[in-house]
């Protein structure tokens, strides 16, 4: 083994190898990072108000979310939503980290992204996420190199946690910033392959819907339509594009438009609509 690589593997093996003593960070009104034993988790009180990712850093078992009984392994993720608890077995050896996003100005995201352009984004992406959870509560990712990226990253941010330097604030919110994406980029994937599984009728239901209350002039309500038809909004992205050429968001737009353009020239919308 090289230099380089025995160097890596002594740096990663100190971050596994060390005593796991219960740490805490905040970013105010960003988001809160704990690490801890499980059975001091306080996931049910300080943190209960935000949407969590908790990763299981070492240990296995069983937990329950929502009635439901799953297991959980080392390098597996599990989401919460804002008031959601999760109980788990009592299991002393498991260790995890759990980063809870704030909710500060959560009801009114343009003053969030006004407050902290940046995290905005995250938050919203982390949220979007839980909301259309297709990964496997518990369980590591699937694609096995994004898995050990994540597990390497949170093993950094144990490291940072516990050396404190001058930098670890930045670092810790760059990493999380990437640990969400690649967990939405797998997320995306998992919705994606189930797409093709939802009935074609659907994906009709929505266009007659959004045309028949564009020609009665009704304003579009995105989370009223997602509501109504059962669906998230990448399904719903999907399956338009599939069917229209077009996103949910840019069909609206264009028929709009055609709408517009028909009844000024006193013609069928149908003979200015290039949809499939």
């Amino acid at each position: 083994m090289n230099a380089g690589l025995s160097d890596r593997h002594s740096f990663l093996q100190q971050i596994i190898d060390r005593p796991m003593l219960p740490a805490k960070y905040s970013a105010r009104k960003k988001f809160h990072v704990l690490q801890c034993k499980m059975h001091t988790l306080d996931a049910g009180q300080e943190n209960l108000a935000h949407y969590r990712l908790i990763f299981i850093l070492f240990g296995e078992g069983k937990f329950i979310l929502n009635s439901e009984i799953y297991t959980y392994a080392c390098e597996g993720v599990i989401f919460l939503d804002p008031g959601q608890q999760v109980k788990f077995q009592d299991d002393r050896g498991t260790e995890v980290l759990m980063i809870a996003f704030d909710t500060h100005l959560a009801e009114d995201f343009q003053q969030k992204k006004a407050f902290s352009p940046d995290f905005a984004d995250t938050y919203k992406l982390f949220e979007n996420l839980c909301k259309d959870i297709r990964l496997a509560q518990g369980r590591p990712l699937n694609n096995v190199r994004d898995a050990q990226t994540i597990s390497y990253m949170t093993k950094q941010i144990s490291f940072e946690l516990a050396e404190q330097p001058s930098s670890f604030p930045k670092f810790i919110k760059s990493t999380i910033d990437l640990i969400v994406t690649i967990l939405a980029r797998n997320n995306f994937e998992g919705a994606k392959a189930n797409a093709q599984f939802l009935q074609p009728n659907l994906t009709e239901s929505m266009v007659r819907y959004l045309e028949t209350q564009l020609q009665q002039n009704k304003n579009i309500r995105i989370s009223e339509l997602l509501i109504n038809f059962n669906i998230s909004e990448e399904a719903a992205n999907l399956c338009m594009l599939n069917h229209t050429g077009l996103s949910l968001r840019n069909f609206i737009f264009k028929y709009k438009a055609d709408l517009f353009k028909s009844r000024m020239l006193k013609i069928d919308i149908s003979e200015l609509s290039d949809r499939k």
